[in-house]
């Protein structure tokens, strides 16, 4: 497992290019439960980073539908979604060490054959591994909203990034999207109207009522319990 999250880039006269990160390194203590879960079943549902297309349909052994989440979390939603549908697989991407350790353990516990993760940088995964037009959903749920204003460079889902994540869907796939955030919730409306290769499938042109296909995890019980209003947005590739 490499714990590297990104790829170092340099310019042609070898200085360090610094590149803009939608995630902060965050040092999350990780607990034994967590470590031994690496340690014992990395190797068994682990992908490590690449700069070489996946072969998704030899690695799962399978055809079936391919749902991807970026930032999973401790994996609640992944993992409930992967024992529910599983005549699906499921391709999860996560930077925090932590919650992979969490999800290990649950793949574990639950005996789920129809899931693999990847520990590194989203951006980096989709643009060199993830194949064209082989994903049915991607579902993004609760990105960093990256709140003070000077910060929102820093968000994940800007136009560059969700027209490479439209290039990687099947047509008619969906893109699933749910904030906490209203500023990110209106500020991924802008970003996203203008790329042709996407349909908003809510009625008014702006939010959808909540997916079953979203359980409701400790974070979002944390953010209703503020008071916070969650945005779910969905769009289907055309």
């Amino acid at each position: 497992m490499n714990n590297n999250i990104f790829t170092l880039k340099y310019k042609k006269d070898g200085t360090f290019v610094r590149e803009i990160h939608s995630f902060a390194s965050r040092n999350h203590r990780l607990t034994i439960s967590q470590i031994n879960a690496i340690q014992k079943y990395w190797t068994h549902i682990g992908i490590d980073f690449q700069m070489n297309l996946l072969n998704l349909e030899s690695i799962f052994n399978s055809q079936d539908p391919l749902v991807l989440e970026i930032g999973f979390g401790s994996g609640e939603n992944i993992i409930h979604n992967a024992i529910n549908y599983p005549k699906k697989n499921f391709l999860g991407i996560e930077v925090y060490k932590s919650g992979i350790g969490s999800c290990l353990n649950l793949a574990y516990l639950y005996k789920i054959k129809n899931l693999k993760i990847i520990y590194y940088d989203a951006i980096e995964v989709i643009k060199y591994m993830i194949p064209n037009h082989i994903l049915s959903v991607v579902q993004i749920f609760f990105p960093d909203p990256w709140d003070k204003k000077r910060h929102h460079k820093r968000r994940l889902l800007k136009k560059k990034f969700l027209k490479i994540v439209a290039t990687k869907l099947i047509i008619n796939g969906i893109l699933q999207i749910a904030t906490d955030s209203e500023s990110y919730a209106f500020d991924i409306l802008n970003e996203i109207k203008n790329i042709h290769q996407y349909c908003n499938l809510s009625k008014n042109n702006d939010f959808t009522v909540r997916s079953t296909f979203r359980i409701m995890t400790k974070f979002e019980n944390k953010a209703r319990l503020k008071g916070n209003h969650v945005f779910d947005l969905m769009f289907q590739t055309i």
